[in-house]
Formats: C-alpha cells, sequence, structure tokens
C-alpha cells in the first residue's frame, strides 16, 4: 500500500513537472517574447539552481520526515511558479528569477521520492516479500517515462484545441491563455493535490527505524 500511494504521487508530479518542461520554449517565444538564445540561458539558470539547491534542502530536511520535506519542496515551488502567470513581454528577469528559485527544487524531486522508494523496499522485505526490489524499480521506471507522456498527452491537444499555432508569430488570446495556464497554474494544481496525498504517508523515519530492526533479525 505505501508503493501504491508513492508511486501515485510520483507519477502525478511527475506529471505536474512535465507540463512547463514541454512547453518551455513556447511559454519563452509566445509569452515572454524573447528569443532562442535567452530561452536557453533560462534552461541552463534552472538546471544550475538544481544543482545549487538540493544540498541545501537536504541540509534543512536533516532529521526530518523525507516525505515532509518532499512536500515543503511541492509547496514552495508552487508558491514561486504562481508567479509565473503574471508574466508577459518585458518580464525575462523576473522569469530567470523564478527560475532561480523555482529550480533550486528540481532535485529534491529527484532524490527525495527515490529514497523513499528504498524504504518501500525495505517494508516489502521486512514482510517477507522475498526480495522484489527488481519488480519495484522496474515499476518506477515505468512510472519515470509515463509521467513524461502524460504531460504532453495532456498539454498538445488542448493547447490545439485553444488554437494555439507554433508556426504562426502570434497567437490569439485564448490560446495565449491557454498556454499560461498549462505551464503554470496546472502544475501548482496537481503539485498541492499530490501534498494532500502524501502528507501524511505512513512510512516515517520511526517506522523505517523498526523496519530495518525486523531486516537485521532475519
Amino acid at each position: 500500500r505505501p508503493f501504491r500511494r508513492l508511486l501515485l504521487a510520483y507519477l502525478a508530479n511527475g506529471a505536474a513537472n512535465g507540463f512547463p518542461a514541454t512547453l518551455f520554449i513556447f511559454f519563452n517565444l509566445h509569452v515572454l517574447q524573447v528569443g532562442e538564445q535567452q530561452a536557453g540561458i533560462a534552461l541552463i539558470v534552472y538546471f544550475l539552481s538544481a544543482v545549487v539547491g538540493l544540498p541545501l534542502w537536504m541540509r534543512l530536511g536533516r532529521g526530518r520526515a523525507k516525505h515532509r520535506l518532499w512536500c515543503a519542496s511541492m509547496l514552495w515551488v508552487s508558491f514561486v511558479f504562481i508567479f509565473a502567470s503574471m508574466l508577459g513581454p518585458g518580464d525575462y528577469w523576473a522569469y530567470l528569477i523564478i527560475c532561480v528559485l523555482g529550480g533550486a527544487s528540481l532535485g529534491v524531486d529527484q532524490a527525495v521520492p527515490a529514497s523513499m522508494q528504498a524504504d518501500v523496499i525495505d517494508e516489502d522485505t521486512a514482510n517477507g516479500g522475498g526480495g522484489r526490489a527488481g519488480l519495484y524499480f522496474g515499476l518506477w521506471g515505468m512510472a519515470t517515462k509515463l509521467s513524461f507522456a502524460l504531460a504532453v498527452g495532456i498539454t498538445y491537444p488542448l493547447l490545439q484545441l485553444a488554437g494555439f499555432d507554433a508556426s504562426a508569430e502570434s497567437q490569439g488570446l485564448q490560446a495565449l491563455t491557454t498556454l499560461v495556464f498549462l505551464y503554470a497554474l496546472l502544475p501548482v494544481v496537481v503539485k498541492v493535490g499530490v501534498v494532500a496525498l502524501i502528507w501524511r504517508y505512513p512510512l516515517d523515519r520511526q517506522r523505517h527505524a523498526e523496519l530495518r530492526a525486523r531486516i537485521a533479525e532475519l
């Protein structure tokens, strides 16, 4: 049960991360109205912030439950990303600040759920699962790929329905509004839902310590 709950949360959060990832270039070109070079700089800033931010988050979460650290990270990036929905032409520098603040949480999304998955494997082992780590990792890898496929499968058809044309120099109001919603607001809605799902996750530090003690006795 903890694994099913974690896998669903990981899948949904991965899709939430995939929404802005798939629409990144469209948002930069048509909402911020910047060139591809500036968009590339923003992307570099975003990933560099993830590298720098992970150790800071790990230090912040030392001694705390992993799932609560993950929730705090998702709430933080949700708060930051709301401001992306308010941007328009000429707001490139404000967007870079959002990339720094939001990107700092990206490493948590990659590292912490994977660590929680390892704890779930310990739960399964302690309960006589018979060493099924390969099965868990296989399902985890499938969820990773499926989350991005969901993001593409949701955003592109909705953009097309809104009249968005990637080859056009200008977009209609409905197309731009839909683009901003899918890029900046839909991820926030999904992440808040993930927080609600995972906030009372049963496999905390105390429970994991008990599991390790049981495994040591096997």
